[in-house]
């Protein structure tokens, strides 16, 4: 009987030290599964460089502007890429096209919404919303976890996006870590 009440603690204990050095392998990342065009059921998973000040999430505005690329560094180009607006400082979940009530000067009229860069043979592929047929793009951004400034903001996103031809693409299992910079 004893061995098994030494045995539990020992149990949590490397439960918890696997689930926090998993928590921090993942900082600064963004995974989702992609199908359209040249891509079925692709996997994709890019993580920042830590070096690299570009990435990261503005919330000064009063609502949130993510920005996560895979670039070596602030001049040089990336192959992935994400930039998101969400409608809200907090966790919550928004559609794809709600409106950010609150955005002034350059942003006024921002929508809820994300953008994906990705590789393409001879240069990039960048697939965003229909900005003349909303409901053909449907979509959710979630916003599980929101720390202060230094900390992690973390979240879903699902949708179906579009390229310049107009090609559709579901993106899936859509999820972000990243560093709150302001």
């Amino acid at each position: 009987m004893k061995k098994k009440f030494i045995l539990m603690p020992t149990l949590l204990v490397l439960l918890t030290i696997s689930c926090s050095v998993w928590a921090q392998a993942g900082k600064n990342m963004v995974t989702y599964t992609i199908d359209g065009g040249t891509f079925h059921h692709k996997l994709i998973t890019f993580s920042a460089n830590p070096k690299a000040a570009s990435s990261g999430v503005d919330a000064s505005a009063g609502y949130l502007k993510l920005y996560i690329d895979d670039a070596p560094s602030a001049d040089a180009d990336s192959k992935y890429a994400l930039v998101l607006i969400f409608n809200k400082l907090g966790t919550g979940t928004a559609k794809i096209f709600d409106p950010v009530s609150n955005a002034t000067g350059d942003d006024k009229g921002a929508v809820v919404c994300f953008t994906l860069g990705l590789p393409q043979n001879k240069g990039s592929l960048f697939l965003t919303r229909s900005l003349n047929f909303p409901a053909h793009t449907p979509g959710t951004i979630t916003i599980t976890r929101f720390g202060p400034v230094g900390g992690t903001i973390e979240g879903t996103f699902e949708a179906t996006l579009i390229d310049l031809g107009r090609v559709k693409y579901t993106i899936t299992g859509g999820h972000f870590v990243i560093t709150r910079k302001a």
